[in-house]
């Protein structure tokens, strides 16, 4: 027989971190990306806006990882 517990001991479990591959993100990211319709020219001129027109940061910015996790495309610059 299993002891009776007062209130308020029950069995406390931490929650697990989990750290996401960024392969697994991407897919995950991707399904949701298509859902909207965006050109890369919409991408583009949207990080000029947000960055104030400078090209070193908005090539950052668009080839940066969080980008990669939210549109589930790796976008590289070449050149």
């Amino acid at each position: 027989m299993a002891k009776a517990q007062r209130r308020g001991q029950g069995i406390q479990r931490k929650a697990r971190q989990v750290k996401v591959t960024t392969k697994r993100a991407v897919t995950g990211a991707g399904r949701r990306a298509r859902q909207a319709q965006m050109t890369l020219g919409d991408l583009i001129a949207a990080a000029f806006d947000a960055v104030g027109g400078e090209v070193k940061k908005v090539k950052q910015v668009v080839s940066s990882r969080d980008m990669t996790l939210a549109t589930g495309r790796r976008i590289v610059f070449v050149g």
